[in-house]
């Protein structure tokens, strides 16, 4: 509210300034707001003279001081003046922190929602992780970025669909393992060398031995009852870790409806698919320039593929691990995928089939031609053994989720450490699907372009559809955590061998925490912590989860530090009610403040302490971050807000007397200014998905 009234006046000002001609009637830039250094130089501060001197033809100096002239006479601005080169420091008046203070409590509980300017129908897929074991602790990250980056879309005023897409593909290599696991061990057999050997594993096999007479199961049947089970306990999990999905999406489902073998039809026939014996690769400079190209021949005689070839997944090594499932996304294993790319670029010679049918043995490998639409290198679709790779069943899942009957405008897909390399060829998956054709025009062509497209024409229908493709699709990667105990790194396996699940993260965080709790108060201690400290960082850097600091219930630790302040204040409310100091903006903290209260409160323009003005200011920022973790979906922001709102919070009482029945207008001013800090500490719980609770021991 305060950045985008400010960021208003001087856009005013500047509009007035052009109408008398004191500045050239120019398109100029939008006057920025942001932060001053010190509180001794303003509240804020504006760098619109620096941004505009070349274009107003003045010195950045003496544009600022004409503007600051014109706002000088502005009654919400207590003090304008400019500082340095040209900076334009804003000091506002108390009417106007006071009427910020009150646009929070009116507001109530969802003062920080923004109303956007075009609201999109976005689908989010984040974790997607394989349904062969329970979620990791690294699966954990991706689920608390996901879920908090939903909540942040829709604060917004976008509408979010929550996705989580089922690796259940009947081909899939790493299901096949796992049934053969379960199998083996509801046979009373040994495990295979390279299959899974978790307590999980031994937890299905001895729940489908109660369920079902397992001598009678074919591998199939295994595959499908163990999928389910483990896709039952990764429902469970997320629960307890606060994330919720509207929708499971089977993979599979793409496969018995013929969406996929359709996609791969629809390819053949706009020819950005072939079974031509070549791979293209390319190499590309800055700005996009295409620096070589070269076709390497693809043909019987090299190396046939490894069984986990491009896209199957598996452990660090490329394979299954023998200890846990991958911690990957369905789009290939923790390492690398592009290693396994290689692997899986021998094809068998053949006839081309314009058909495109899935599984015929025997055929030549199918390629998309992804160096079309902006990737460095083609990619599999169909192995010369016949079997897919996930890329041809992305292509289906891709047009489904634009297809809905609810509509989706804009696709947002979190994936796990490690593919970077995946963003371009899922760029150009969704760029391939939507490519329409024109007539081809038969023109002279650069060398390079013609060993990528056809003609012209095609060019540039490929280069239309990967930039839609980059407006619709947004592919997003969390990096590793590394968890660290006694100051070094900590192996996340159990004493046995086993992996370690998030479920065991929060209930061994709850069970140190709070070991006399109840069961569900050890999971929600467990769940806060787990989340929080995940989303301390961008999620695009790796960091180190301190493991001693989570399990410490003091200041030290973040997250009580500021869970502390929400129960301080719900403390201090409860106080003033019982010294008869009450007011009609006042809420307990048992009740919820929706739709707030205007008008008849107290006199908020008692509120002069500079601490007083910080928390107010402070607590104006939560929209406004808001709106930028929804711009970049750097939701670590909300984190960074959650300690700064705390402290302040902290500081303000500190310095502060809040009860003071000698004084009871001031008292009345600044349990409001308290009521509303426990709203804006609650709205970002919200986000975050952590509880507020109201009562906490030090």
């Amino acid at each position: 509210m305060l950045r985008s009234e400010l960021t208003a006046k001087v856009d005013a000002v500047i509009e007035g300034l052009k109408a008398d001609g004191s500045l050239p009637g120019a398109e100029y830039p939008k006057a920025e707001i942001s932060d001053t250094k010190s509180p001794e130089h303003g509240d804020f501060a504006c760098n619109f003279a620096m941004a505009a001197a070349k274009t107003a033809r003045m010195n950045p100096r003496a544009l600022g001081e004409m503007i600051a002239g014109a706002l000088s006479h502005d009654a919400d601005l207590s003090k304008v003046e400019v500082a340095g080169p040209g900076f334009i420091n804003l000091t506002l008046s108390e009417r106007m922190t006071a009427r910020a203070l009150d646009f929070v409590l009116s507001g109530g509980a969802s003062f920080f929602h923004r109303a956007a300017a075009k609201p999109l129908k976005i689908n989010v897929e984040f974790v997607s992780v394989n349904p062969n074991g329970p979620i990791t602790v690294g699966s954990g990250r991706g689920a608390a970025y996901g879920s908090t980056l939903c909540n942040v879309l829709e604060a917004v005023g976008h509408t979010v669909h929550r996705e989580y897409y089922i690796n259940d593909g009947i081909n899939s290599e790493q299901m096949r393992l796992f049934a053969l696991s379960v199998k083996a061990l509801s046979e009373g057999k040994k495990v295979p060398d390279d299959g899974y050997k978790g307590d999980y594993v031994q937890e299905v096999s001895a729940s489908l031995s109660d369920q079902y007479d397992v001598c009678d199961l074919s591998l199939g049947e295994f595959q499908t009852h163990s999928q389910r089970l483990m896709i039952d306990s990764q429902r469970g999990d997320l629960q307890a870790f606060g994330v919720e999905f509207d929708t499971w999406f089977s993979e599979q489902s793409l496969h018995d409806s013929g969406a996929v073998d359709d996609g791969i039809r629809n390819l053949l026939k706009k020819k950005v698919a072939d079974e031509q014996t070549f791979r293209t690769k390319v190499a590309v400079g800055k700005n996009d320039e295409i620096k070589d190209v070269t076709r390497e021949p693809q043909n019987g005689d090299e190396q046939a593929p490894s069984p986990l070839g491009e896209d199957e997944g598996g452990g660090a090594e490329g394979k299954p691990d023998t200890l846990s499932p991958t911690l990957s996304h369905r789009r290939g294993s923790s390492s690398d995928p592009t290693a396994s790319v290689e692997s899986d670029a021998s094809q068998e010679s053949g006839d081309s089939q314009e058909s495109g049918e899935a599984n015929s043995p025997g055929t030549a490998t199918l390629w998309l031609r992804s160096t079309k639409f902006g990737d460095d290198m083609d990619r599999v679709l169909r192995r010369s053994d016949g079997r897919l790779t996930y890329i041809a069943s992305d292509i289906a899942y891709h047009k489904d989720k634009f297809n809905r009957p609810e509509g989706c405008d804009k696709l947002i897909t979190v994936l796990g450490p490690d593919h970077h390399g995946y963003i371009s060829r899922l760029h150009a998956v969704v760029a391939a699907m939507l490519m329409q054709p024109s007539p081809a025009k038969s023109e002279t062509f650069d060398e390079h372009d013609a060993m990528i497209w056809s003609d012209k024409s095609e060019k540039q229908d490929c280069l239309d559809a990967r930039d839609e493709a980059n407006q619709k699709l947004d592919v997003l990667i969390f990096q590793l955590v590394r968890f660290l105990k006694d100051g070094v790194a900590a192996p996340m396996r159990k004493r046995d061998g086993n992996i370690y699940a998030l479920i065991d993260l929060i209930n061994e965080i709850g069970e140190h925490v709070q070991p006399d709790g109840s069961d569900e108060d050890k999971q929600r201690v467990g769940r806060d912590v787990a989340r929080f400290f995940y989303l301390m960082r961008h999620h695009d850097t790796t960091f180190d989860f301190d493991l001693d600091l989570a399990e410490k219930q003091s200041d030290e630790n973040p997250v009580f530090y500021v869970q502390y302040a929400h129960a301080r204040i719900c403390s201090l409310i409860a106080k003033a009610a019982e010294a008869g100091i009450k007011s009609p903006l006042l809420h307990s903290c048992d009740s919820e403040m929706e739709e707030g209260v205007r008008g008849g409160g107290p006199n908020l323009e008692l509120l002069r302490d500079p601490k007083e003005k910080a928390l107010i200011l402070k607590l104006q920022d939560l929209g406004y971050e808001v709106e930028r973790c929804a711009e970049d979906y750097a939701v670590n922001r909300l984190t960074t807000y959650a300690t700064e709102l705390a402290r302040t919070y902290h500081h303000f009482y500190d310095a502060c007397r809040v009860i003071q029945p000698e004084e009871p207008e001031l008292s009345q001013a600044r349990l409001a200014l308290c009521q509303a800090t426990a709203t804006g500490l609650k709205a970002v719980f919200g986000l975050l998905g952590i509880s507020a609770p109201k009562r906490m021991d030090r």
